[in-house]
C-alpha cells in the first residue's frame, strides 16, 4: 500500500512540475503585438508609427501623390532616422500611378 501511494505523490510531483514549467513558459516567450500608436495626416502625406519589437520602432510615411510608402527606423549610431524601405505600392497593389 505505501509503495503505491509514494509512486501516487512522485507522478503528482511530475505532473505539477511540467503544469508549472509551461505556465512560466507561455509568460516568457510571449511576444508583443504590434501596434500603431500614433498617426497624423498633412497634405498628401500619412505619417503612423509602429513597433516591430520591444528595441524597434518604425515610423512609416505614406505619400499619396507617387503611391510610395518609407519605413524609417531610428539609427543609435547616427542618432537619426534611416531609411529602411521604400514600396511602390502601385506595383504592389496593381492599381493605376499616381495622381496628378
Amino acid at each position: 500500500m505505501k509503495t503505491t501511494q509514494d509512486i501516487t505523490i512522485v507522478l503528482l510531483l511530475v505532473t505539477a512540475s511540467v503544469l508549472t514549467a509551461m505556465l512560466l513558459a507561455s509568460y516568457v516567450y510571449t511576444e508583443p503585438a504590434g501596434a500603431s500608436t500614433t498617426a497624423a495626416k498633412g497634405g498628401d502625406y500619412l505619417l503612423a508609427t509602429g513597433t516591430f519589437n520591444q528595441e524597434t520602432d518604425f515610423v512609416y510615411i505614406l505619400d499619396i501623390a507617387t503611391n510610395k510608402l518609407n519605413i524609417y527606423y531610428p539609427n543609435i549610431n547616427t542618432n537619426a532616422l534611416a531609411l529602411g524601405d521604400t514600396v511602390d505600392l502601385s506595383k504592389v497593389f496593381g492599381g493605376a500611378g499616381a495622381r496628378k
